[in-house]
């Protein structure tokens, strides 16, 4: 079932990559890019999962974490903050800025970390037999006793807690607006399924040293199906 999960996740995500691709094409904006761009490191991230648990090369492994852990989130949330209408402050580009500087720091501590062969190869075992044993306890999908040395964790929370401010704070923005106006946008209905998406998302994420792996990508799976309703709302 893991497999399963996680294969239809990233057919999820490549048919987001694909429609916001179409969007920006028929009318580009800075929202549009970093949505596309959000998007694409998505289904790379989890098609580099898939390839490292069946070939075993850790290199995919880091291009998950890399790409799906780290950037996606904080790419997601400057697809939403572009909604925003620019101000004298300009907030947008410096966010822009702080993502890419901890992007660079995340990228260059990975890069310095390597991979506990032991630990990854129970993953496997974890998603291909659905082994469900004390180890699942110990060794999960976010790769925390997988890749050694986790410095890198200081700026992956960070990246993913600015992606995840950035979305909340462009629903609830979006929202007094409603309110202000005495209507509710269709805008805002596809914000409310991305809020909870990207709650469910953080969820998933912190219990899954907790939770057999089928479990976990299916609450991804899930999460990924609530993005699209909401971003085709969008």
């Amino acid at each position: 079932m893991s497999i399963w999960s996680i294969i239809f996740s990233d057919i999820i995500l490549f048919l987001l990559f694909i429609l916001s691709t179409k969007k920006y094409i028929l009318k580009p904006n800075m929202s549009k890019m970093w949505w596309t761009f959000g998007f694409f490191e998505g289904f790379i991230s989890v098609l580099g999962y898939l390839l490292s648990v069946y070939t075993h090369i850790y290199f995919f492994f880091y291009i998950y974490y890399f790409f799906g852990a780290g950037l996606t989130p904080a790419i997601l949330g400057l697809g939403s903050i572009y909604l925003l209408p620019k101000s004298k402050f300009n907030f947008q580009l410096y966010t822009t800025y702080v993502t890419t500087i901890l992007s660079i720091i995340l990228v260059i501590l990975l890069v310095f970390s390597h991979i506990i062969p032991k630990n990854f190869d129970i993953l496997t075992q974890l998603i291909f037999k659905n082994v469900i044993t004390s180890k699942n306890y110990s060794i999960s999908l976010l790769g925390v006793n997988i890749i050694k040395n986790s410095y890198w964790l200081i700026p992956l929370v960070i990246l993913n807690s600015i992606g995840t401010i950035e979305i909340v704070g462009v629903a609830l923005y979006s929202f007094i607006q409603d309110i202000k106006n005495k209507k509710f946008s269709k805008r805002s209905t596809g914000l409310v399924f991305i809020l909870v998406s990207s709650f469910l998302l953080a969820t998933v994420a912190s219990i899954s040293r907790f939770y057999n792996i089928s479990i976990i990508w299916l609450g991804f799976l899930f999460t990924w199906v609530l993005f699209f309703i909401g971003y085709i709302l969008i």
